[in-house]
């Protein structure tokens, strides 16, 4: 069986602000959470495909959530 883990550190500004606004969206399965000025995704699952999926996602809600939060904070 194969079971694929997947870990994105993404060095930001404001990491647990952004990590607060995605984290709403997680499944079980995937998370994602401030550690500094770190973002982390983390992606467990069983499937590569989801895995992919999952990351592709966040990367694009990350991409259109930091000019939102530069405009706000």
């Amino acid at each position: 069986m194969l079971y694929a883990v997947g870990r994105l550190r993404i060095e930001v500004e404001d990491a647990e602000v952004l990590a607060k606004a995605l984290s709403p969206d997680d499944p079980d399965w995937c998370r994602c959470y401030a550690e500094g000025n770190v973002l982390v995704v983390e992606v467990r699952t069983d499937r590569i495909g989801a895995l992919l999926n999952a990351i592709d996602d966040y990367l694009i809600n990350i991409k259109a959530v930091l000019p939102i939060l530069r405009e706000v904070l």
